[in-house]
């Protein structure tokens, strides 16, 4: 006689899907933000510059000071930062926020007032 288990039991039918679907929060960037996104790019990583390196190719990075977790800022708010310091070992995601502070010495908001001179 064998025992029963029911956590063995036979497959059943898959559970359906609800209706309500959870929708992302990302909006596409407008002309005009994709413009300064593209310049910010092209002038290279602030921080980089900031450590008196050459001029690196950037990639965009969405400032997430004010926002959740999941959640990015406007388009108009980013810095262009290299793929080492944006998203390698020693960059703002790979180190966190905290470490990446403490390691560089300047906040994300900082770098941005630095583009924001730039720029002008």
């Amino acid at each position: 006689m064998r025992a029963f288990n029911s956590t063995f039991k036979a497959p059943t039918k898959p559970m359906a899907r609800s209706a309500w679907k959870k929708r992302s929060n990302k909006r596409a960037a407008t002309k005009s933000e994709r413009q300064h996104m593209n310049a910010q790019s092209e002038a290279g990583c602030i921080l980089c510059r900031f450590l008196g390196y050459d001029n690196t190719p950037a990639e965009i990075h969405h400032i997430r000071h004010g926002m959740g977790a999941g959640q990015r800022n406007s388009h108009l708010m980013t810095i262009p930062l290299c793929p080492e310091h944006h998203r390698g070992a020693t960059g703002y995601h790979g180190l966190g926020r905290r470490a990446f502070e403490r390691m560089y010495g300047t906040t994300e908001l900082e770098l941005f007032g630095m583009t924001q001179r730039e720029a002008v």
